[in-house]
């Protein structure tokens, strides 16, 4: 016997907390990892967990159905965000740390509810730019405080906000030396990411901050990203030569269309890359709305969406647990009203770990 709570906008009744460990969703659309659509399909969720993905799967006695006439997705995999709180993403006394960005994830903070509210269910913390190197950043959950990942990369400040007037590093100069003295006689996070352990997340903004960062991964054969070069795809040759990520900072309305039409260019070579958040500051809705931006100027709409999920969810090094629909990942599943690469398209529901986290209510 099936117990099955069917709704037009896939509202539940109970409140997450009375969510049965094991249920199913029935969709109109089901969005595979790869792009792919299946029709009508079913996700079996089991104590937190995807357990299988079918047009009919075998349910157990009493299984609870949630039945969404639109589209379900895996959630979506947001790269770079200072969290609720910038100002706890940053020492001002001292360019160099090696402190965990975990210690300030504050999961009581509305701007993971907003940012699960766009479809984020993974966020991936991040130091302040404004320092050499602010620390390790951390890959968290939108909802249930969950840490992913305590160690996503080793944050180097490759830009201009990295330098002081008054405090050292005052150039770049002297900002590369440092960094080079670090990376010389390494300890703790730096010796990780000099062996090959820990990817570092390179803050740059100008075409020569990409070049002066793709040499210095070169020197120390580090692994990584960059982050905030609009126009990285500009910068193709240098950055596949240094085997870096792109991490694609988010867009607003009235953008510069080279900016646009650089990202399209990205997602047209081989170079893995993902989208940015930089909640507070911007709002999550930013994220998609890139995206979307970057489909309308001709963006290959699969590569987007990877670059949503799956991939962002490689550059962040959790894609085992997020960023796709398939058997064993954490059951993180969005409900839309259509097709989430439409910007028409709103969120419905979110589940994360199997847990009912944001609901739309029927008016």
């Amino acid at each position: 016997m099936l117990l099955t709570i069917a709704t037009a906008f896939s509202l539940l009744a109970a409140p997450a907390a009375e969510l049965p460990a094991t249920f199913a969703i029935r969709a109109g659309h089901v969005l595979l990892d790869d792009s792919t659509v299946l029709d009508g399909g079913m996700v079996l969720v089991e104590d937190g967990r995807i357990r299988a993905i079918a047009r009919e799967v075998d349910l157990p006695e009493n299984c609870a159905v949630v039945e969404h006439a639109g589209w379900l997705s895996a959630g979506l995999v947001g790269l770079h965000s200072m969290g609720s709180d910038p100002a706890e993403m940053r020492d001002a006394t001292r360019p160099v740390l090696d402190a965990e960005v975990a210690w300030a994830f504050n999961p009581r903070s509305s701007e993971y509810a907003k940012a699960a509210a766009a479809g984020i269910t993974t966020l991936v913390l991040t130091p302040s730019p404004r320092s050499l190197s602010g620390g390790v950043s951390a890959v968290v959950k939108t909802g249930g405080g969950r840490i992913l990942s305590r160690s996503a990369h080793l944050s180097l400040g490759f830009s201009a906000a990295a330098l002081s007037l008054n405090a050292y590093p005052t150039s770049f100069a002297s900002a590369v030396a440092e960094l080079n003295n670090r990376f010389e006689k390494p300890s703790g996070a730096f010796a990780r990411a000099r062996a090959g352990e820990l990817p570092c997340l390179f803050e740059v903004a100008t075409r020569a901050d990409v070049q002066r960062a793709s040499e210095f991964s070169r020197r120390w054969k580090l692994r990584g990203a960059i982050y905030g070069a609009d126009l990285a795809g500009e910068q193709l040759d240098v950055l596949s030569e240094a085997g870096l990520a792109v991490i694609v900072a988010p867009l607003a309305g009235g953008a510069d269309r080279r900016s646009i039409q650089s990202t399209v260019k990205l997602a047209a070579s081989d170079i893995a890359f993902g989208f940015g958040v930089d909640n507070p500051m911007l709002d999550p809705q930013a994220m998609r709305f890139t995206a979307g931006l970057c489909i309308r100027e001709g963006m290959d709409r699969k590569r987007a969406w990877r670059a949503l999920t799956t991939q962002a969810a490689e550059v962040a090094g959790v894609a085992k647990h997020v960023g796709s629909l398939q058997k064993g990942r954490d059951a993180d599943l969005v409900l839309w009203s259509g097709n989430p690469l439409e910007l028409s398209s709103g969120v419905q529901s979110v589940y994360i770990d199997g847990k009912l986290v944001h609901e739309v209510k029927k008016p």
